[in-house]
């Protein structure tokens, strides 16, 4: 019998022939390493993801039987994995919301979420957050004509320091650094989100094999614009202008992913937004 997927993100092809294996299962969500990308199937409560499949209630136990290293095969709209198959013909197609401009009050929003993640988080995220992006605005006003060519050694020292830095399966530092990317890759960052990403993504380059794969992967496509949609929607609300009921409503999900992770994230996120945004939020006034 086969578990229907109620919701594919939108960089999941389940119709072209493709093989891979299972990566790794947990009680709230199946990794799949596809094509060199990371698919992760999760139930119905969890929110959607550009590389997520969204299963209809009672799916995800079924898989929890499921090994590492598990063949995945793929085709027609289907996933084999293992004696298990996920039909995603019916699916609904996901993709991310478009990100707003920044509107007026932007301080007191990452005031408030910096406030709710510090919480939760680890106590050196913080500290690891702030290193990274001066370490990059750094780099950046280093490399202008004017400053003379070369970025220092800032920057690699910054996130050689927090990369597979800190607690749990995704380390804490790594989840800063797909908070950081989230908001960098940002069509809202505009070019010089862009020129940032490209400088962080090249520190980051010779470091990344030092990290678990898990890590490594959510990383990558942070900096290709394509985060986990909880995170993503953080951000498209902290910017957009979302208050109360609506800024909680956006911020709890992150919050509840894994022990620090989620609010890892958003400490990197807020850190982002700080030092990327603060002519934007003058002009918004």
């Amino acid at each position: 019998m086969a578990l229907q997927a109620i919701a594919v993100g939108c960089e999941v092809d389940l119709r072209e022939p493709q093989a891979g294996r299972v990566h790794s299962v947990f009680d709230r969500a199946v990794n799949l390493l596809v094509g060199g990308e990371l698919w992760t199937v999760f139930g119905p409560d969890h929110p959607d993801s550009p590389f997520g499949l969204r299963l209809a209630a009672g799916g995800l136990a079924t898989l929890r039987g499921l090994r590492a290293g598990d063949p995945v095969q793929v085709r027609a709209g289907r996933a084999g994995l293992g004696r298990q198959v996920i039909d995603g013909r019916a699916a609904a197609r996901w993709a991310p919301k478009p990100w707003p401009t920044v509107a007026a009050g932007l301080a007191q929003r990452l005031d408030a979420v910096s406030e709710a993640a510090r919480a939760r988080a680890w106590p050196g995220s913080e500290p690891l957050a702030n290193a990274v992006m001066q370490a990059l605005v750094q780099a950046l006003m280093q490399a202008l004509p004017a400053c003379g060519a070369g970025s220092g050694p800032g920057l690699a020292e910054a996130v050689r320091r927090t990369v597979g830095r800190g607690p749990g399966l995704t380390p804490a530092g790594d989840d800063v650094l797909v908070g950081i990317l989230t908001l960098l890759s940002s069509s809202t960052a505009g070019e010089a989100g862009a020129r940032a990403t490209a400088r962080l993504a090249e520190a980051l380059a010779p470091r990344l094999r030092s990290t678990t794969d898990l890590s490594r992967h959510l990383i990558l496509q942070a900096a290709r614009g394509r985060p986990g949609g909880a995170l993503q929607a953080l951000g498209q609300a902290l910017l957009g202008g979302a208050t109360g009921d609506g800024l909680r409503a956006a911020l709890e999900p992150v919050l509840a992913t894994g022990a620090t992770s989620g609010a890892d994230a958003c400490v990197g996120l807020v850190a982002a937004c700080r030092l990327v945004f603060p002519a934007a939020e003058r002009i918004a006034a």
